[in-house]
């Protein structure tokens, strides 16, 4: 099965992805990674979060992956060292001398960046030759042609399951450097592809004719994986926590299940962030023109029902605000966002909803009730107009639980033995890999009964730890449950800093 591979533009969401299942992290430091945008990591705290990530099993790979110039090698060079010291997994190159000088200068591995656009088994040779042990394809390859390098056995490969496409191949396009002096290559991209554009000069008719929708793997994910890539990329070290934790669950979920509809994991997405639904990108043929969002380059949401009847638009202690009869294909709560379909940059939140003159907290599919939303509608709105939604208040919620302080929702399991070793008394947990070991002294007599002991330790509730068989010893005599408890962090504490570690592998 491939590694799942989330981003992590901020803290919050490297907690979000590790929470919901990632088996990888990749994110940014202040200096030369292709998201300059992104909120990133510093030197200064980016050890703390490469112990959380490998503690509960979860490699952390760093961006450096912009072009550089001949007088910022050197603090590049620097900056690896520095993060390689901290422990981190691997980087994320585009520049071949930055690679030249880290090759056997760190222990991290060094991937090939998309921005690399390593297309064919030449490229994947030169790779390998400059020192790197993973190449992120090319986004422009399909299927057939992916599984061919993936089967080569070269290297390691990874490809993009989900996120925003670039227009052009990634790392080449020079749009942006030429219409805003701002370059891809140097992180700082415009994005001009989500603009608009006319075709012969008809300003009167200028579309989003570069804006692509986001690719979406999930629906034929089997089929990816059935390629043999290594890690599969998720984009998005510019989108919310939430939206980490969405993706990466959803993607987890369906491989570790392959079997599982992903109807509505998919449709949950969809709300979450989509531009006019999705696409599979260049994988199951050329991108068409079916493709390209020319309406609307940003969020869509989900159709979930029409509007029927007037629109009423009215302000309220300032706030604009509009309300309207609504039948529903989907189900829509209170607090719930809604946009037009034809307009999406109109719309708001669902403050109200009624149904036969009461208030109610949601309207379920089939069901026609009259919504107040504080926002606006687009000018000139008929009597029936198409909505989606473009946020789901109770899926929110339940996301951010994942990356609140303290969430401890991905559980490492562990097995627990209490037993006599000569003069002491010694508690071991052992993850299948590490042993924790915290020891007391003997003391003779009846202690409590094994099953008291079996739950004092297996209480490691607050900890990445779940505990999954327990075993006493029937000679460990008597122990205080105080004195229990400081063994089992003892132990708990040691096998956390175990975890810490990078594993090379």
């Amino acid at each position: 099965m491939p590694f799942l591979l989330s981003p992590a533009g901020n803290p919050a969401s490297l907690v979000a992805g590790v929470q919901n299942g990632a088996d990888e992290v990749y994110l940014g430091l202040t200096n030369f990674n292709a998201r300059a945008g992104a909120d990133n990591f510093s030197l200064e705290n980016l050890g703390e979060w490469v112990r959380y990530a490998h503690v509960r099993g979860v490699k952390v790979h760093v961006t450096l992956n912009t072009l550089l110039k001949d007088g910022e090698l050197p603090l590049a060079v620097e900056m690896a060292r520095e993060a390689d010291r901290l422990g981190v997994d691997a980087f994320i190159l585009q520049d071949t001398g930055l690679a030249v000088k880290l090759a056997g200068l760190v222990e991290a591995k060094l991937h090939a960046s998309t921005q690399m656009t390593i297309m064919n088994l030449q490229g994947l040779r030169l790779a390998k030759s400059l020192g790197f042990s993973r190449t992120v394809l090319a986004r422009e390859l399909s299927l057939e042609e992916i599984a061919k390098l993936a089967g080569a056995g070269i290297m390691e490969t990874e490809v993009f399951c989900h996120g925003a496409l670039c227009m052009s191949y990634s790392g080449q396009c020079m749009l942006s450097y030429f219409t805003a002096g701002r370059s891809g290559n140097r992180g700082t991209c415009s994005q001009p592809c989500r603009l608009k554009y006319s075709r012969d000069g008809d300003k009167k008719n200028e579309k989003h004719l570069l804006s692509p929708a986001d690719l979406c793997s999930l629906g034929y994910l089997d089929k990816l994986v059935s390629t043999g890539v290594n890690s599969l990329k998720i984009e998005g070290r510019l989108k919310s926590p939430e939206y980490v934790a969405a993706v990466t669950r959803a993607y987890r979920e369906a491989l570790d299940d392959p079997g599982r509809d992903v109807a509505d994991a998919i449709k949950k997405l969809t709300v979450v962030f989509s531009r006019g639904g999705f696409c599979s990108g260049h994988q199951l043929g050329k991108l068409s023109c079916a493709d390209i969002t020319a309406g609307y380059p940003g969020k869509t949401g989900l159709p979930c029902g029409e509007i029927k009847g007037r629109i009423s638009g009215f302000r309220k202690n300032g706030i604009d605000l509009f309300s309207a009869n609504v039948f529903l294909t989907e189900p829509l709560s209170a607090g719930d966002g809604i946009s037009f379909k034809s307009d999406p940059e109109f719309g708001g939140k669902v403050n109200v909803i009624e149904k036969e003159g009461k208030r109610i907290d949601s309207l379920a599919p089939g069901e026609t009730g009259r919504i107040t939303v504080s926002g606006t509608f687009p000018p000139g709105s008929g009597s029936s107009a198409a909505v989606c939604k473009t946020f789901d208040s109770a899926y929110a919620k339940e996301l951010q639980k994942t990356f609140a302080s303290g969430a401890e929702f991905r559980k490492i399991p562990v097995n627990a033995s209490l037993f006599r070793d000569g003069g002491s008394v010694v508690l071991e947990y052992k993850d299948g890999t590490n042993t924790a070991s915290a020891t007391m002294p003997f003391a003779a007599g009846d202690g409590a009964p094994p099953a008291t002991l079996k739950e004092i330790i297996s209480s490691t509730g607050g900890t990445p730890y779940s505990v999954s068989s327990v075993s006493v010893s029937e000679d460990v005599g008597f122990i205080t449950f105080s004195a229990l408890k400081k063994l089992r962090r003892e132990a708990v504490s040691l096998l956390t800093s175990q975890r810490e570690r990078r594993v090379l592998s």
